[in-house]
């Protein structure tokens, strides 16, 4: 588990499930997605998905925890997908409405990973399943 002065981060365990398929069918926890809001179906594979992503790809999204009320308000971190017929990976995240516009998202981020710091460079900006997006770049 990691920490910031206001959140905690940690892997998604199966309590967390009645709350995230929760999130996930909400249009304004899933605005920002080109898919929209899940069925249950959807929000439950989902949800199987971040359960299982550390121990399949070694990377995924953690739980946002909230220390002042103990919630759960969203998920960040880095997951891989296919783009353009290639493996590539995307740093996201996603909050709760009333989470927003206080700076979790920087917080979270800050404190999980500094993109300067591994050494990537930013790139284009471009869209992404009609989503702007910023492309970063690591050469290995």
């Amino acid at each position: 588990m990691l920490q910031t002065k206001r959140l905690k981060l940690r892997q998604f365990v199966e309590n967390d499930k009645p709350t995230v398929i929760g999130l996930l069918k909400n249009p304004d926890f899933i605005a920002y997605s080109p898919t929209g809001a899940m069925t249950d179906s959807q929000a439950e594979h989902r949800f199987n998905q971040l359960i299982k992503a550390f121990d399949e790809e070694g990377i995924g999204k953690l739980a946002i925890i909230e220390k002042s009320s103990g919630n759960l308000i969203g998920y960040c971190g880095i997951e891989s997908f296919d783009y353009k017929s290639q493996k590539v990976v995307e740093l996201g995240y996603r909050l709760k409405l009333s989470a927003r516009g206080n700076g979790y998202a920087f917080e979270a981020y800050k404190t999980i990973l500094c993109l300067a710091k591994l050494g990537f460079e930013a790139r284009e900006q471009g869209t992404f399943q009609g989503m702007p997006i910023q492309y970063f770049e690591k050469n290995i």
